[in-house]
């Protein structure tokens, strides 16, 4: 039996990230129940602490992150965001 070991790529960014410490599924709330919006709320004041912020959102954007939260976004917000930054080329977030 071989082994297959592969890691996944990661931006030098991501270590410094105020989330590396905290639980992965907060930034993945699942539907949009009250606790789903509370979970996000959560997470997003944790995006709001941090030093990587705009480096995770470019990421999020860059890569076409779908789901969860990502440099303080949801996936509605980074849709909005996407479709400027595709007319512009520039990031712009609130």
């Amino acid at each position: 039996m071989q082994i297959v070991n592969f890691e996944l790529e990661q931006e030098l960014w991501m270590q410094e990230g105020a989330c590396a410490f905290a639980d992965p599924d907060l930034f993945f709330p699942v539907g949009s129940s009250m606790k789903a919006l509370k979970q996000a709320a959560e997470a997003k004041a944790i995006c709001n602490e941090c030093d990587v912020k705009l480096d995770c959102l470019e990421y999020a954007i860059r890569t076409n992150q779908d789901s969860g939260v990502w440099g303080g976004t949801t996936e509605d917000e980074r849709k909005s965001i996407r479709r400027e930054y595709k007319k512009t080329g520039t990031l712009v977030a609130s």
